[in-house]
């Protein structure tokens, strides 16, 4: 088979589309840009890794054209609590490589040189380190973004802190970082030093004034002087909810026009976003948008992994000012790959994206993830706040009021029999949720035996006390519950 890959830049195509055609063994890939000649090849390559009855590689005829809905889809490693490896982040850049995400945020919130000592250079290993992403990112057509979050000490109004940001900024610049964000989130609204009181004034909204000098600054004194090809992108302090505020208002007025601005939803962490919800977003700061979506991340509650598809997010986005999309990651790294697969497809063509089909496709593709699929389903509701199994709680209500106990008893033992022993990255961070779930899965059967005759007391409170013994947090208010129910009843 001849492969033939080439980029036209008259091709007729949008950014990062290609076209591949394959016929009489030959291949032919063109790409609108060298992102979308490597998109091509990424397609040519998952098309060759499907399994063939007759052929050892097998590409069928076909005749593509294609291109993303979204010009951002990426990762933004923004969450609180043990950051990610630099094998996993240089892991990650593959994986969102292959999987046509085009940028990765540096924001680990528990990196110290990014938020807590903004103003301290990294030293010179870490340095290294940022360096090694950079080239991973740009050789796999990546955008890396290095975000700085200086609102917990900064004073705005101080020249020499706005120098302290800038000579920050150099430093990783020389390390080869081209793209930045600053960030203000989770900082108290109102302003804290007496300069930046006397400067932008005390009134409800001026740290807003305050937050748009300092991107204003950074944009003017930095990022033009060094010729940066992308604009400064922003969280503001109000970076969720869709109304006007003062905050809002003054953002509005004074950010520099091409200042791209990071907002979460219509909450911190939500279930459904609506194109109603960007459209409203987007005229109250004053910008257009682009969605920090805090999918799957689990930093309000590490005991649970969220390994379910992206849900409720809007594919009806002709003409709303959107930008993109960067998901929000576990700190399970691996693990995360699942729900993100599922991201990038959403972010590449909205109107064709199916949660489910998605999600199977997932659990197909990333190794370790089917053995341990009663996990991935039990671990799999969105919102957070949802009945994390709204089938079993119904098969619990049905078992109480005297069953059946066939289909409970058949999915309580597809969890106490996972595997323990699965290779890879995923089953490794998983270890925890994994014998959880067995020892929760144990519970809920010793409670049907015990409801049904077949058990004893003693053997349905020892196998609670095991499945509640675990911080790792698998349907914890679904079985547990029922078990403690089938207790009750016998004991009363």
């Amino acid at each position: 088979m001849v492969v033939e890959v080439r980029v036209d830049d008259g091709a007729g195509l949008p950014p990062e589309g290609y076209t591949l055609t394959a016929g009489d063994g030959r291949v032919t890939i063109v790409g609108a840009d060298p992102a979308g000649a490597f998109y091509g090849v990424q397609t040519l390559l998952a098309m060759t890794a499907a399994p063939c009855p007759e052929h050892r590689v097998c590409v069928p005829e076909c005749d593509i054209r294609d291109w993303p809905d979204l010009p951002l889809r990426g990762t933004i490693e923004g969450f609180y609590g043990t950051p990610w490896t630099h094998a996993d982040r240089m892991d990650h850049l593959r994986f969102s490589a292959r999987h046509k995400l085009n940028a990765y945020v540096y924001a680990p919130k528990d990196d110290p040189y990014h938020r807590e000592r903004w103003r301290e250079p990294y030293p010179p290993e870490e340095l290294a380190r940022l360096a090694e992403l950079v080239d991973e990112a740009a050789a796999r057509h990546v955008r890396f973004v290095f975000a700085l979050s200086p609102g917990l000490s900064m004073v705005y109004s101080d020249p020499a802190e706005r120098a302290a940001l800038r000579a920050k900024a150099e430093q990783v610049w020389r390390a080869g970082v081209r793209e930045f964000a600053l960030l203000f989130d989770d900082i108290p609204p109102e302003l804290r030093h007496l300069p930046d009181r006397e400067a932008y004034g005390t009134a409800e909204g001026a740290s807003a004034s305050a937050h748009a000098a300092v991107c204003r600054d950074f944009a003017e004194h930095f990022l033009a002087p060094h010729g940066a090809d992308r604009p400064l992108t922003m969280v503001p302090t109000d970076y969720a909810g869709t109304a006007r505020t003062a905050y809002r208002d003054r953002l509005a007025a004074e950010l520099p026009a091409e200042v791209l601005v990071w907002w979460t939803g219509s909450d911190v962490v939500v279930g459904a976003i609506s194109s109603y919800d960007v459209t409203a977003a987007a005229a109250s700061y004053g910008h257009r948008v682009a969605l920090w979506d805090n999918f799957p991340v689990n930093d309000f509650d590490f005991s649970r992994v969220f390994l379910g598809p992206l849900v409720g997010r809007a594919t009806d986005l002709d003409d709303v000012p959107l930008e993109g999309i960067t998901a929000n990651p576990m700190v399970e790294a691996a693990a995360s790959r699942i729900a993100l697969t599922t991201v990038a497809d959403y972010a590449w063509h909205l109107a064709a994206y199916d949660p489910a089909r998605s999600h199977e496709r997932a659990i197909r593709l990333l190794p370790g993830a089917a053995e341990l699929l009663p996990l991935v389903e039990a671990c799999s509701a969105w919102p957070p706040g949802d009945d994390p199994s709204p089938a079993l709680t119904a098969l619990c209500a049905a078992a109480l009021e005297g069953g059946p106990y066939e289909v409970l008893r058949a999915e309580l033992t597809r969890l106490a029999e996972l595997p323990t022993g699965v290779a890879g990255p995923i089953a490794r961070e998983l270890a925890p949720w994994v014998a959880a779930a067995r020892d929760t899965g144990a519970a809920g059967l010793a409670a049907i035996d015990l409801l049904t005759g077949a058990g004893t007391l003693a053997a349905a409170e020892e196998a609670l006390a095991r499945a509640e013994s675990h911080e790792a947090n698998v349907l914890r208010k679904v079985i547990p519950p029922f078990a403690r129910q089938v207790i009750e009843r016998v004991t009363t």
